[in-house]
């Protein structure tokens, strides 16, 4: 029946795609033909032909004067590249860690993300498809198929790309329907842990102003986390890692007018895998890494729904206007097991029982023409979203002895409270939490000479973000679990206990869509009331030197910011600013056999905005300040016809300049608690997260004539040097857990072989990610402090996400 709605879906969004007159137009387009033509080359030689559009005007990657990488569809699959986290380490000194609860990613680069993946937050690495902005974090979770290209552009982007892209921004470039003839492709990859991936293309041109593209993918495969003995699960019940994804994508090109062209799409990803897991940071001897005690099966049912597009209207050769709208709503339902077994007889259960979150942008885009010695581009923004959300945590605790009992009669932890133990919940609804942002913007530059090029821009933006008559419910008092051991009890955790008389009832828990009262929550709601509005200014300021037709040199002074946030309760934060200062230098040497790409910045930070988890809220505060500032590198080398050696490398030191702050683990290891007895420490000095000195991707190539085609043995290796990635700034070891908050220096290894024949129909390839197995920390928190559990005053347990596997499979794919 599953499969059945989902192939509805699909079949009705490809036939409401010539009826819906959401649009996409033809600068992408044109950006995407180009591209296309150098399909057929090996993927290392494309890297200076791709177009991208950073600078809002179609522009090859080594003629744009930033820091931007660019690859096209082909050498994400010859990767095996479906998402933004498997692209990590393609993409100088990006980072994307999973979460468990919400079904999103927190992205960071060059040091510099949220940690915040709630309905509060805003990501600090802006996210973009099709030139759309995408909200929420869970975007950055969609498949990537069927792709002209992905563009990753580094540092500020906060002239022509206005929404918190502070430090960074990615954009997915969909491939254009083509008039030109009928085409399509096919593919399918399998692997272990039964890895199931189907996808297809079909192009198909009615006439030589009208053509169709309808583009699909499916994905699945099995969990990576094993069920502990004891976990509480029916038999058959999805482990967590497991997937289980689709898209699809409908495109109208429609040629009105040989002035007049536009694009009309429809978008549709579904995910319906199990979610993420906390894992122990500190596994016990013998204990399996990637296994875990589960009393709550992850569930996940998000979908996004997407119309969007662009309109292009060329009435001279020197005027060009685009409009660029969307529509878009996001939905989700899931449940996570947020303490991961890791205090066998305590359970807390994070659910999200409903999440809307609807948005619609206009953009209106005005330039002239791209060779005139003076080139100007001036725009309208106006962006919308909607949340609606009820987010319910239940928490239970049951005796030691009733915990022991079970391990030794081998069955399973049934965390269900009796007379006696505890229970208690908190319940966040948002019924109208809106954000309303605007914002007018302008570029101009100046070939002062046939070397020299000036630029200006600036933009600014007016936010508004209010919540109104939210609510959150703490039933009955938060937190209040009674620690091992406690035999007097405060009145709080009185309150907590299962009455006689009530049975084996949840005295407190709310269970999944129960209802909330104050007589049922035996506490009255906190208001979310909050009504925050802003406005900013931004601008950049560049000068570019063509030192040769295959050198350019640039220098550039830009400045972004971050909109302020709002937390429970209706506390607000300042907005978070930054000044950046880069030089850059883009080459094609010995003979184009060498590309080189360097970029050195310092970006300098105030107000710096930052998310962590204090006594089981999420709080969202400014730390005073923080410098970044490294060296970034990209290479393709071709020595020979047959060899190619790519890679990237980054030298990085991001640190915090002053930041008064209380250290959450620390202040527990001490029997303090931060905001009452534990001091405020100026950790001013401190590595940022996700920063690591030095971290490098090297990938060779080789082809082999065999068989009248082409065999490609390809092997990549990552390394990075320790970093920090726990939450907080602190950088000094917990007592009693020495390096948790760290990852040490690591390595991994990708492997693949890969057969095309000479014409290159089809693509035959075996390959093993994660070779090695390396397991790499991603995200650390002390769950005792996260989720409540009824530790010891000054016991401490980590948690923590990690990276995948080892993978292996094969891919069959085939162009006609």
């Amino acid at each position: 029946m599953q499969q059945l709605k989902r192939n509805t879906i699909a079949l009705s969004l490809a036939h409401a795609t010539f009826a819906q007159f959401i649009l996409l137009g033809s600068g992408a387009a044109m950006a995407q033909e180009a591209a296309a033509t150098d399909a057929a080359k090996p993927a290392a030689e494309q890297m200076d032909r791709i177009v991208v559009t950073a600078t809002r005007r179609n522009t090859f990657v080594q003629e744009t004067p930033l820091a931007v990488t660019a690859f096209n569809q082909d050498t994400l699959q010859n990767n095996q590249v479906k998402d933004l986290a498997s692209l990590a380490t393609m993409v100088p000194s990006l980072v994307v860690e999973q979460h468990g609860d919400s079904g999103g990613v927190h992205v960071y680069m060059r040091g510099v993300g949220s940690a915040n993946h709630t309905e509060l937050g805003d990501p600090a690495v802006a996210f973009y498809v099709d030139g759309v902005y995408s909200p929420r974090p869970q975007g950055a979770t969609a498949l990537m198929y069927d792709l002209s290209h992905v563009e990753v552009a580094r540092g500020p982007q906060g002239t022509l790309n206005g929404r918190n892209s502070t430090a960074g921004a990615v954009n997915l470039v969909s491939a254009a329907p083509s008039t030109a003839k009928f085409m399509g492709s096919a593919g399918i990859t399998v692997g272990d842990k039964r890895h199931l991936q189907t996808q297809g293309m079909l192009n198909i041109p009615f006439s030589d102003d009208v053509a169709l593209r309808i583009a699909a993918i499916k994905d699945s495969h099995d969990g990576t986390v094993d069920f502990r003995r004891g976990s509480n699960v029916m038999p058959g019940t999805a482990k967590y890692g497991a997937g289980d994804q689709m898209g699809v994508r409908a495109s109208l090109l429609w040629k009105f007018t040989p002035q007049l062209r536009g694009t009309f799409i429809a978008d549709y990803f579904l995910d319906q895998g199990a979610g993420n897991v906390y894992l122990a940071a500190e596994p016990k001897r013998g204990e399996k890494l990637r296994s875990a005690l589960i009393d709550t099966p992850g569930t996940l049912d998000q979908s996004i729904l997407t119309y969007k597009g662009k309109l292009n209207y060329k009435p001279t050769d020197a005027l060009d206007f685009t409009y660029l709208g969307s529509w878009s709503r996001y939905k989700r339902q899931n449940s996570n097991d947020s303490d991961a077994g890791l205090f066998p007889g305590f359970k807390s259960e994070n659910r999200t029982d409903w999440a809307q979150f609807d948005s619609y942008s206009h953009e209106l885009q005005a330039r002239s023409d791209d060779d005139a010695p003076f080139q100007w581009v001036a725009g309208l923004f106006l962006f919308n979203e909607k949340n609606k959300v009820r987010f319910d945590i239940d928490r239970s605790q049951i005796s030691q002895a009733a915990v022991q009992q079970d391990i030794a009669n081998g069955a399973v932890i049934f965390v269900q409270p009796t007379v006696g133990q505890y229970a208690s919940s908190m319940s966040f609804i948002q019924g109208d939490r809106q954000l309303k942002s605007k914002a007018v913007f302008g570029q101009v530059s100046q070939q002062v000479t046939d070397q020299i090029k000036l630029t200006a821009g600036a933009r600014y933006t007016k936010d508004h973000k209010f919540d109104v008559g939210g609510k959150n419910w703490a039933c009955p008092n938060w937190p209040a679990n009674a620690p091992l051991g406690t035999t007097v009890l405060n009145p709080d955790q009185l309150a907590q206990l299962v009455k006689p008389g009530t049975g084996l009832a949840n005295t407190h828990n709310i269970g999944p869509g129960g209802a909330i009262t104050a007589a049922t929550c035996g506490n009255t709601p906190g208001d979310n009331t909050a009504d925050l509005k802003y406005g900013q200014a931004t601008w950049l300021g560049r000068i570019e030197y063509k030192l040769r037709p295959d050198i350019l040199l640039f220098g550039s002074v830009t400045t972004g910011f971050h909109s302020p946030a709002i937390g429970d309760g209706g506390a607000t934060t300042k907005p978070e600013k930054l000044t950046s200062y880069e030089i850059g230098f883009k080459s094609d040497l010995l003979n184009r056999e060498l590309t080189l790409n360097l970029d050195a910045f310092l970006m300098k930070y105030k107000d710096k905005l930052e998310s962590q988890v204090v006594n089981s809220v999420l709080a969202n505060f400014n730390a005073a300040g923080a410098t970044v500032k490294g060296l970034e590198a990209e290479w393709v080398w071709r020595p020979t016809k047959v060899d190619r050696l790519t890679g990237n490398a980054t030298w990085l030191k991001a640190v915090y300049d002053d930041f008064m702050s209380c250290d959450v683990d620390a202040a527990r290891a001490n029997g303090q608690s931060c905001g009452s007895t534990a001091p405020l420490v100026n950790v001013g000095g401190s590595t940022m997260k996700h920063a690591p000195k030095f971290s490098t991707t090297v990938q060779y190539e080789h082809d082999f004539s065999v068989a009248g085609g082409q065999l490609t043995p390809r092997a990549s290796v990552h390394y990075e040097t320790m970093s920090y990635v726990g939450a907080g700034a602190f950088n000094g070891d917990v007592p009693g857990h020495a390096g948790v908050k760290r990852q040490e220096a690591y390595t991994t290894l990708d492997l693949s072989l890969r057969f095309q024949p000479a014409n290159k129909a089809y693509t035959v390839e075996a390959f093993v990610q994660n070779a090695t197995d390396k397991a790499v920390k991603l995200d650390v928190n002390e769950i005792c402090t996260d989720v409540g559990m009824p530790c010891q005053p000054t016991q401490q347990i980590y948690g923590a996400f990690y990276n995948a596997p080892r993978t292996f499979g094969a891919r069959v794919s085939m162009k006609f």
